[in-house]
């Protein structure tokens, strides 16, 4: 079992008072190193001003640079946002000044108004974001691993067209597609995913996916290819339960600017240690391999024990071998 840890960033920039420095990231990233995370992850957001924060890319090299082995994600990650070579050339960049430590959570991104302005700003119309999505990784795999390609798509055309450096990830950075309710993210994650990326919020949710999942990787040839089956949830542990829910939520409610009622879409997991188990045991059993984990608490430290040290140690036994590592993506 794998836990990685969401950086958060966008107090760094979004409040007047803010000293608009990334010295906390940084120091942040250090902490999560140091505690033994397995990865750290960084949000992606261009013009939504509420939800502001440096960009990804960037901030990924900085990264890289001022970390050591613990490898660096960007979750969700929208590439239909950019162009395909030009994003391809950056991520293959900074895979190399990490030394081959670069994950990508990418996805379609959800259709909801503030994500639509977003596309259109950046000259994506929004009833295309889907299919761009689909032929940038497409794109991208092979500009990783071919010395020039040719493509004939429908939104990209190229001709002779490669890229240096390559990344140090051969054949190409693994990427980890999100997908929750839509058929067509399901087929998407079994035919182009190294992974495949969730909130499901019930254990039915989860199971009914991957099983759709595993049937499209079968269709398409891909049967196994999923290396990495993640849940993306949002944690507060501490011993006393009713504690647990009223810290989280009122850190949640505080970093956000809203009231629990708008929260409802995250998936929270907020009690003792021993509830955090049997709720995340049927995931592992069904195939879970990885959590990446937004705390809900300014103690990021004592809640890395929890994770770390009590719910990780209680999960990895639970897991099947030859289950969890392969399955397909978003």
């Amino acid at each position: 079992m794998e836990i990685g840890l969401l950086l958060h960033t966008r107090q760094l920039i979004r409040r007047k008072e803010a000293a608009k420095s990334f010295a906390h990231l940084w120091s942040d990233a250090a902490q999560a190193e140091e505690l033994g995370f397995d990865h750290i992850w960084l949000g992606d957001s261009v013009t939504v001003l509420d939800k502001a924060r440096g960009d990804c890319l960037t901030t990924m090299a900085a990264l890289a640079a001022r970390t050591n082995k613990i490898r660096l994600g960007i979750v969700p990650m929208l590439p239909a946002l950019r162009n395909p070579v030009l994003l391809a050339h950056a991520l293959a960049t900074v895979d190399v000044i990490s030394n081959g430590r670069i994950i990508l959570g990418v996805s379609v991104g959800p259709v909801r108004d503030y994500i639509q302005r977003q596309f259109a700003a950046c000259g994506v119309a929004p009833q295309e974001k889907a299919g761009r999505l689909s032929e940038t990784i497409e794109i991208m795999r092979r500009l990783w691993s071919e010395p020039k390609i040719d493509y004939d798509g429908r939104y990209f055309k190229l001709n002779d067209v490669g890229i240096l450096p390559h990344p140090v990830q051969q054949p190409g950075i693994p990427i980890w597609i999100a997908a929750d309710r839509n058929e067509t993210g399901f087929k998407r994650v079994a035919r182009l995913g190294d992974g495949w990326v969730t909130l499901a919020p019930t254990l039915e949710r989860f199971t009914g996916a991957r099983e759709k999942i595993d049937r499209y990787g079968e269709q398409f040839g891909r049967t196994g290819k999923l290396k990495a089956t993640t849940l993306y949830a949002t944690f507060n542990i501490l011993r006393n339960a009713a504690k647990a829910k009223e810290e989280g939520w009122q850190w949640m409610e505080n970093f956000f600017g809203e009231p629990r009622a708008k929260l409802a879409h995250h998936f929270t997991i907020f009690g003792t240690p021993e509830e955090c188990v049997r709720l995340l045991k049927g995931y592992v059993d069904a195939g879970l391999t990885t959590i990446i984990a937004r705390v809900a608490s300014d103690d990021v430290r004592g809640q890395a024990r929890m994770l770390l040290n009590e719910i990780r140690p209680a999960l990895s036994v639970q897991n099947r071998p030859g289950r969890g590592a392969t399955e397909e993506e978003n």
